[in-house]
C-alpha cells in the first residue's frame, strides 16, 4: 500500500503547488513563474539527490528529453491558463490529464477494463464539468 501513501502525498504537494502558482500569478509573468519554480525544484532535487546519491544514466535517460519538452509546454500551458483564467475552472479541467494515461493502459498496456473504472472516467468528466461552471 505504499503507492497510496506516495499518492497521497503527492495529491497534497500538487494541491499546494497549484494554490501556490495561482498566488505567484498575480505577480510574476508566465516565463518567470515557471523558471524560478523550476529553477527552486531543481535546487531542492540536488540536495536530495547529494543525501540518495541513486542518479542513473543509462540509455533511457534520452527518451526523458521529449518528456521534458511536453513538460515544459504543459507548464507554460498551465500557467498561462491560470493567470488568465480562473483557478476553479483551470485546475479542474487540467486535471483531466489522468483520462490520457488511463486510456494508454487500457490500449496499449492492457490492463484490465472493468465498469468500475469506465465510470470513474465519466464521473471524473462530470465532476470536472459540474466545477467548471
Amino acid at each position: 500500500m505504499n503507492h497510496i501513501k506516495y499518492s497521497l502525498v503527492a495529491l497534497l504537494g500538487w494541491g499546494l503547488w497549484a494554490i501556490g502558482t495561482k498566488l505567484i500569478s498575480r505577480n510574476l509573468n508566465v516565463v518567470s513563474m515557471t523558471f524560478w519554480i523550476s529553477f527552486w525544484s531543481f535546487g531542492f532535487l540536488s540536495v536530495f539527490l547529494i543525501f540518495r546519491k541513486n542518479l542513473m544514466f543509462n540509455n533511457y535517460t534520452f527518451y526523458a528529453l521529449p518528456v521534458g519538452l511536453v513538460s515544459l509546454i504543459a507548464i507554460l500551458a498551465f500557467y498561462q491558463a491560470l493567470k488568465t483564467g480562473p483557478a476553479t475552472v483551470v485546475l479542474p479541467l487540467t486535471n483531466l490529464y489522468v483520462i490520457l494515461p488511463v486510456l494508454f493502459g487500457f490500449i496499449v498496456l492492457k490492463e484490465a477494463i472493468t465498469a468500475q473504472r469506465i465510470i470513474g472516467i465519466i464521473l471524473a468528466i462530470v465532476a470536472t464539468l459540474l466545477l467548471s461552471l
